[in-house]
């Protein structure tokens, strides 16, 4: 790029302000841009700070991977499930089986899965049991199971009483009431003949998503291992799309700025055709013609979404910090709304800037250079 143009493309847009019209159209062009860039930034912020708390309290719930038997139902003979635990000290290894209960509590009786947990002296219930049964830690609950007992009244449902030591958070999109407890009450509540899994959950839950490719050698032929991806699969790809349609929603803000930088530009091509008539009599070529009015339409437009871009930023780490949001307590599981810019999002914003600004600005940059010097001049 020569600087003879970039001098001539400085003195058009310095020039602007002795011509009210085109730089008021150039002016807002240059909003427009630069509140579509800001307003992309804000909203892939908002949606990341929210995606990332909800991936977080993913890392830290109960399970980061299963291991489930082939398709009789049965795992292989062997003592390969203590050799996992041997090899992997890091991993919290538990031996699992569900079925359905009731619990009766103050409230009522309540249908929820019931989740036997070997090794495990206790008794659980996730938040959403809770509420539902009117329960908390250190009440009682009696959980009846779909066996019966006959008894002189005849037959009636087999219950059992305990009380719930912890009320463990529930999952995102978990609408399931469960309620764990040791093997020897449910084995009373469901038998032993239920089918069993193994779930596997990492110390540290920012490895959750690793569990499952590292316990992988070691697992039996035949046996299923489900990673934690694959365990949030639906979770995770509703995400995915709510981040690309409300993104391409919000980014057609930014085509409807481009369309306003491409009636700016052929405006200003226009204002300019005697101009440009001249230089091309002097010696200027089409090419260079093209890189003016380029220079011209990334001017007004490349500096209008990077300034967005910064101001974006600077909105959302304010809101962010200040916590100015504030969202009710005990129906979303963060206080605030959340606002996280990642370096990606960012990025991507410029480039959706930068690409709105050279597809707005080819077609009058094309015209003005296609355009014949004497038809230029001749109404001039």
């Amino acid at each position: 790029m020569s600087p003879a143009l970039l001098l001539l493309a400085g003195r058009y847009l310095l020039g602007l302000r002795r011509r009210t019209h085109v730089a008021a159209i150039s002016a807002i062009s240059f909003g427009a841009m630069a509140l579509g860039a800001g307003a992309l930034v804000v909203t892939l912020a908002l949606l990341e700070g929210f995606q990332a708390t909800i991936r977080k309290q993913l890392e830290w719930g109960p399970v980061h991977a299963l291991i489930r038997p082939g398709p009789d139902g049965m795992f292989p003979a062997g003592a390969w499930l203590d050799d996992l635990r041997r090899a992997h000290p890091d991993l919290e290894v538990r031996v699992t089986s569900s079925g359905a209960v009731w619990c009766l509590g103050p409230d009522g009786a309540v249908p929820a899965v019931l989740e036997v947990v070997e090794g495990m002296s206790h008794v659980e219930v996730n938040r959403r049991l809770a509420a539902a049964v009117g329960v908390g830690a250190g009440d009682s609950i009696t959980l009846a199971s779909t066996r019966q007992v006959l008894t002189p009244l005849g037959p009636v449902p087999l219950r059992r009483s305990a009380e719930v030591r912890f009320v463990r958070p529930s999952l995102p999109m978990d609408e399931r009431p469960v309620v764990r407890v040791g093997t020897e009450t449910g084995g009373v509540l469901l038998g032993h003949d239920r089918g069993r899994q193994v779930e596997l959950r990492s110390h540290a839950p920012g490895a959750a998503w690793q569990v499952a490719s590292r316990v992988h050698a070691q697992i039996p032929e035949g046996v299923e291992v489900v990673s934690f991806h694959d365990l949030n699969r639906p979770l995770l790809a509703a995400l995915s799309l709510e981040r690309i349609m409300i993104g391409f929603g919000v980014a057609l803000v930014m085509v409807v700025a481009g369309l306003n930088l491409l009636c700016n530009l052929a405006l200003l091509a226009a204002e300019k055709r005697a101009d440009v008539a001249l230089l091309t009599a002097m010696g200027l070529t089409r090419g260079q013609v093209l890189s003016l009015f380029l220079l011209l339409g990334l001017g007004v437009g490349t500096l209008g979404g990077l300034l967005g871009t910064l101001g974006g930023w600077g909105v959302a780490a304010a809101l962010d910090a200040s916590r100015a949001l504030p969202l009710p307590s005990g129906v979303f599981i963060v206080s605030h709304v959340p606002f996280r810019v990642t370096p990606a999002a960012l990025g991507l914003v410029l480039t959706v800037s930068v690409a709105m600004a050279v597809l707005a600005t080819l077609p009058p940059a094309l015209t003005a250079a296609r355009r014949d010097p004497l038809a230029g001049l001749r109404y001039e």
